[in-house]
């Protein structure tokens, strides 16, 4: 009987953190792959495809949270789940962490059991989702109809950018999304740039006109 083996990416620049972890994670058989940077971690996921992912507050030259935005930004590994690691216990950073895309948090210094559980659960909870990529069709998928637009963006976007198309549906503005994120207003346009970007449209109005046509007017009763 074929036991599997789950693969997890650990990014962090704590070399001391990250050798304990990775020591605890071998001895409870996953295939462990580490990374310090943002840059890093982006190239294992690429070459590796991990069935989960843990990511400090802190990494070499960002921090996580850009690493999260990055992840969920890309459709390939938007559904990999993530468990966020924090130095103390900062309910700012959590709160943030779980907008931009953390499926769990823990704060350091937790028990080896906490971790292992929270895999464990997320594993469990994720195990159909891995290895899934959205199918080559949906870029065709007519954005006429209501049902099949929501699926379209939900499959040509990463999790953080679907959000953005929700509260851009809601009415809200750049700043009161970037509140509600905990993010900055540069944040929240760059990411409505690259939603554009990859929606094909252009203009300084032109994705809220896209939202009004493509999802709130196929919305309305007829």
């Amino acid at each position: 009987m074929n036991t599997v083996v789950y693969k997890i990416l650990l990014v962090d620049e704590d070399q001391v953190f990250v050798r304990q972890t990775r020591q605890l994670l071998v001895s409870q058989t996953y295939e462990t792959y580490t990374a310090a940077s943002e840059e890093e971690g982006m190239i294992i996921c690429q070459q590796q495809q991990p069935d989960l992912i843990i990511c400090g507050a802190h990494l070499r030259g960002t921090g996580g949270h850009h690493f999260i935005m990055a992840l969920r930004n890309e459709p390939s590994f938007d559904h990999i789940p993530l468990i966020f690691i924090t130095i103390k216990d900062n309910k700012q950073e959590m709160r943030m962490a779980m907008n931009l895309g953390a499926d769990d948090y823990l704060a350091r210094p937790f028990r080896k059991r906490d971790l292992l559980l929270s895999i464990r659960s997320r594993l469990g909870r994720f195990a159909k989702f891995n290895h899934v990529r959205p199918p080559d069709a949906v870029s065709s998928v007519s954005l006429s109809d209501p049902t099949s637009a929501q699926q379209a963006l939900y499959h040509r976007l990463g999790k953080a950018e679907n959000r953005i198309i929700k509260m851009i549906a809601e009415g809200k503005s750049t700043k009161q999304m970037a509140d509600e994120l905990n993010v900055s207003i540069r944040t929240i346009e760059n990411h409505r740039y690259r939603i554009a970007g990859k929606l094909g449209v252009a203009g300084r109005n032109a994705l809220t006109e896209f939202v009004i046509r493509n999802i709130i007017q196929q919305q309305k009763p007829m």
